[in-house]
């Protein structure tokens, strides 16, 4: 789902480098993954599209990130999963350049783990782009953003002011923001109204042992299964996983950023999970899955009757399966003792220092910032983002129906190193080393090994990516 995951082989290389080795290009993406096309800014007399066209599967084909053009304010972003919000993002900049007589040119990049490598090679060239929203806390971590605490600082205040975590997610373990954040992304669970609620009397299902107890009666195996749990080699398994393990009081970091899966509050959230699949409830080629969009595709197949996953799910539905979005229902993930808890990503820009325009790209972002541009994008595709800005939840759709619960994930969801802030470790973590995967698989259901020495074994690799990339 998002771009700043990482593989291994690509995380290894951009290190390279970063320190002056050689760049290899990948002939494909990393496990397999594919890239929908990227979208870059269109001549001023084309239109911008009227509908969104989201892939469930990306093409097959890997395309490549185009190069920073040369006097231009450049603009890289993640792709949207649809070319209507991705075209408002760039709109707005552009708008901007028009004003201020400056040439601007935005690329839309798959979410793929190329652009890592782009990006370094860029900067040991010399001309990253200016504005970039892909792997802000790594780049910062490197010494190569800019600090935006102040022009973050100007406009988190206006219209209804920010989400904690829209600040949260973006903020170093210096106190200082790093990239500036324009819409919250949450993770809800998408489920099947259809088969669930004759299962629970109405509702969705309120604690993990009820889907346990229950799951049974809402599928169909081989043909369909209750959880499309990810838990394979992919970025979107961390997500999965920890909203098991938060549950149950759980947690990934300590409030000092160091890694604590060795936590023992972590154990009965690692265990649910071990039971869930014991229980046949996820589907078995989860464990294999090396692409994110594995439980974007099986819930939309209709083979998944749960998937927690940010709302490229429902959005896709919305455009392209009208009868699936209308059996769809968008709720926080059960309940564990601790309670009910989601993640909310937060999308934001950053500046490189050493772009060649980085004395403009302030002003060019501080525009982008104001509510009434924002606004643009959040209501570009309806449900894609919650706005970022609570002001602009003053609408009937944000006030009625699917969504309710979505936005309030906005106000209490969490980043994945919570209660830390954003780390550079974990994407070494989760696309590199998929520790948590491997504890899962390999260790627990593989070995049969106690879940206590699966726990010290995931310790120890975290740790080794903690030594290596935290600066002391």
């Amino acid at each position: 789902m998002l771009s700043h995951r990482l593989s291994r082989r690509t995380l290894l290389r951009a290190l390279g480098v970063t320190t002056g080795a050689a760049l290899i290009p990948l002939a494909a993406a990393c496990g397999g993954t594919s890239s929908p096309p990227v979208a870059t800014s269109a001549p001023a007399s084309s239109t911008a599209p009227t509908q969104a066209a989201a892939p469930a599967v990306a093409p097959t084909a890997t395309t490549a990130i185009k190069a920073v053009a040369g006097g231009k304010l450049n603009v890289w972003f993640s792709a949207n999963w649809n070319t209507v919000t991705d075209q408002a993002v760039g709109d707005v900049f552009t708008a901007w350049g028009k004003q201020n007589g400056v040439d601007v040119e935005w690329q839309s990049i798959p979410g793929t783990p190329q652009i890592l490598e782009k990006e370094s090679a860029a900067v040991a060239a010399g001309s990253p782009p200016e504005i970039d929203n892909n792997n802000n806390v790594y780049w910062y971590a490197q010494g190569e953003r800019l600090d935006l605490t102040e022009i973050v600082n100007k406009v988190k205040g206006m219209a209804g002011g920010m989400p904690a975590v829209a600040l949260a997610a973006n903020t170093g373990m210096d106190k200082k923001i790093f990239a500036a954040p324009y819409a919250i992304d949450p993770w809800p669970a998408h489920w099947r109204k259809d088969v669930i609620e004759p299962v629970t009397g109405g509702g969705f299902f309120k604690t993990w042992e009820d889907l346990l107890t229950l799951g049974p009666k809402i599928q169909q195996p081989p043909k369909t299964y209750a959880y499309a749990m990810a838990t394979g080699h992919e970025g979107d398994h961390v997500n999965n996983i920890m909203t098991l393990l938060w549950s149950y009081g759980g947690r990934l970091a300590t409030e000092e950023g160091v890694p604590d899966i060795k936590n023992p509050a972590n154990k009965a959230g690692i265990d649910m999970a071990v039971k869930l699949w014991k229980a046949k409830l996820i589907p078995p080629d989860s464990a294999n899955a090396t692409t994110t969009s594995w439980n974007n595709e099986t819930y939309q197949k209709g083979r998944g009757m749960i998937a927690i996953n940010p709302c490229t799910i429902y959005g896709w539905l919305v455009v392209n399966d009208k009868e699936l979005a209308d059996k769809t229902g968008l709720a926080l993930p059960p309940k564990g003792t601790a309670g009910a808890f989601a993640e909310a990503g937060v999308p934001g820009f950053g500046i490189f220092k050493k772009s060649k325009l980085a004395d403009r790209a302030t002003a060019a972002l501080e525009f982008f910032l104001q509510p009434d541009n924002v606004k643009k994008i959040s209501s570009s595709v309806e449900g894609r983002y919650v706005p970022v800005y609570r002001d602009h939840l003053n609408t009937a759709f944000w006030q009625k129906g699917a969504f309710a619960d979505v936005k309030s994930i906005a106000e209490v969801g969490r980043i994945r190193e919570w209660p830390a802030p954003p780390q550079p470790w974990e994407t070494d973590v989760e696309n590199a080393r998929y520790v948590l995967s491997d504890m899962l698989h390999q260790k627990i259901i593989g070995q049969n090994m106690p879940i206590e020495d699966a726990q010290d074994w995931a310790q120890q690799q975290m740790m080794d990516s903690y030594n290596k990339l935290v600066k002391k």
